[in-house]
């Protein structure tokens, strides 16, 4: 007894065999740990689920990652799509370039045709952006309070008939009035008088067979769209008007 008593004395303590059991399952506990860190790793994909049921718990569900990626963009399409913008920039300075080029054409045309015209000021041209504007002063196309065209200005009409059969774009006819009222057994109102005047002059030019119906129109604005207010007669006289206005589409070409 006395023998047994001693060996415990000089032995290692109790409590040290538990601490160093302690200490092993904690080392184990972090291998395990450092070997989980991937949760994607075969290893945890092999040793999770003897582990859970060794802790009586539900396989693990394991969820594997998206990796969201920004598209990866290749030289070659970079150099593609600046090539596709330099074309259309391209492109489209071309189809400005065609469109000025088209307008001062016509705008030559309309000065060599009807020379004498713009000289003694029977007709105004005007030219902005894609559009031509020929302006004509109602007492040299009309006689006073009437729709018909003068006589002495459908030749005039004839001439720019042929300058339009010969180019591209959208033709519209309209007539202007001052601000005097007019009720007339024909004409109600200035809205009628302009109106009726812009489809004369649609008339004449359609006699030109060459040129299509479809680009046509006409339109009466009254006294809506002064140039200049009618506080004078001079002013009135030039607000009473007949306009001519070809819109040139990109691209257009005359002929």
């Amino acid at each position: 007894m006395a023998d047994q008593s001693k060996a415990r004395k000089f032995g290692a303590p109790v409590w040290l065999v538990t601490f160093a059991d302690l200490m092993a399952l904690l080392l184990a506990m972090f291998v395990l740990m450092l070997s989980f860190s991937d949760i994607n790793s075969d290893s945890f994909k092999r040793n999770a689920g003897p582990m859970a049921e060794a802790f009586n718990q539900n396989q693990p569900i394991i969820i594997k990652p998206v990796n969201i990626a920004p598209k990866e963009t290749s030289p070659k399409k970079d150099s593609e799509r600046s090539q596709s913008s330099q074309n259309q920039d391209r492109s489209s300075s071309n189809l400005g370039y065609l469109q000025t080029v088209a307008r001062n054409r016509l705008a030559n045309l309309v000065k060599a045709t009807i020379a004498a015209e713009l000289a003694n000021k029977l007709v105004e041209l005007l030219i902005e952006g894609n559009k031509i504007t020929m302006r004509f002063p109602a007492q040299s196309a009309f006689r006073s309070g009437e729709a018909s065209l003068s006589p002495p200005i459908i030749p005039t009409m004839d001439r720019i008939a042929d300058i339009l059969a010969r180019t591209e774009g959208i033709i519209t006819v309209t007539g202007h009035t001052d601000n005097s009222p007019i009720s007339t057994a024909r004409f109600r109102s200035n809205w009628e008088l302009s109106t009726s005047r812009a489809v004369s002059v649609v008339h004449r030019l359609l006699r030109h067979r060459g040129l299509a119906a479809p680009r046509v129109s006409a339109t009466g604005r009254a006294d809506t769209k002064p140039i200049v207010p009618n506080t004078s007669r001079e002013n009135q006289q030039r607000n009473r008007r007949i306009e001519i206005v070809v819109e040139l589409p990109e691209g257009a070409a005359a002929r």
